[in-house]
């Protein structure tokens, strides 16, 4: 037990260390989210807008101008989620193929970036609470921390998986992108403001973004919404799990005919 404890501190200080070490992550947290909040609220409309709140049954009357903030808020930590969490797992790939053929746990190497996601998912949400705090005082602070704590880890589960899978980087970026803008695109009541299509409650954000919403500008209970982000990580972790075993199974077998 002592081993595994040891084999897995070990392995959480080297991926927070990455982490660190990402600079282009760290200038984004630093400037993309509130310079993307600050453009927003300086240049969107501010007349009232209505929409349903599908998953919570209820109806939110709110600005366009602070209902966009949430919204590229929303994106904002799951781009950078996605992208920390692939970049840390594409780039120590193949550190951690050699490491299991030495001995290493795969499960120690495999939680400490699960842990690794649950630090970024707390400093990103804490942030990005605060910077959205300035620009206007939220109806239920909590419930909009806990709506962007799930979108960060329904995205960065993701964004593991993506690095045991894909071949390079510009293929994850990419990915991340693109996943990202078309759920926040989909999910904004904007961008779409019927938001009828049938296959939008299968999307990460479909949950956290209208519990975003609903707290960000009414007392509806929304946390039980937000969770509905919390299968994709589930299932985007173990997805993360089953390929890196495969893959060191693999490298077990060209390594040792």
């Amino acid at each position: 037990m002592r081993h595994q404890w040891t084999a897995f501190t070990v392995a959480l200080g080297f991926t927070l260390t990455g982490h660190l070490r990402n600079r282009l992550a760290m200038s984004m947290i630093a400037f993309f989210i509130p310079t993307w909040i600050y453009l927003v609220r300086a240049t969107a409309l501010s007349k009232n807008i209505s929409f349903q709140a599908s998953a919570l049954d209820i109806d939110v009357v709110a600005s366009m101008n602070r209902t966009i903030q949430v919204s590229s808020a929303l994106h904002a930590v799951t781009v950078i989620a996605g992208f920390m969490m692939f970049m840390a797992t594409f780039s120590a790939r193949e550190m951690d193929l050699r490491l299991v053929l030495a001995g290493y746990p795969r499960l120690q190497l495999l939680s400490a970036k699960v842990v690794a996601l649950f630090v970024v998912t707390a400093l990103l949400t804490g942030y990005t609470l605060a910077l959205l705090w300035l620009s206007w005082p939220l109806t239920q602070p909590l419930g909009v921390a806990t709506a962007l704590a799930t979108a960060i880890l329904a995205y960065g589960g993701l964004g593991i998986m993506a690095g045991y899978l894909l071949r390079n980087e510009l293929e994850g970026f990419f990915v991340v992108v693109m996943a990202t803008l078309i759920d926040v695109g989909m999910q904004s009541p904007v961008s779409n403001p019927a938001a009828d299509q049938a296959w939008l409650s299968a999307l990460p954000l479909y949950g956290p973004a209208q519990a975003a919403l609903a707290a960000s500008f009414t007392h509806a209970a929304s946390a039980g919404c937000a969770a509905r982000a919390l299968p994709w990580f589930v299932a985007t972790t173990l997805m993360a799990l089953l390929l890196f075993c495969l893959r060191t199974r693999h490298y077990h077998r060209q390594r040792h005919p």
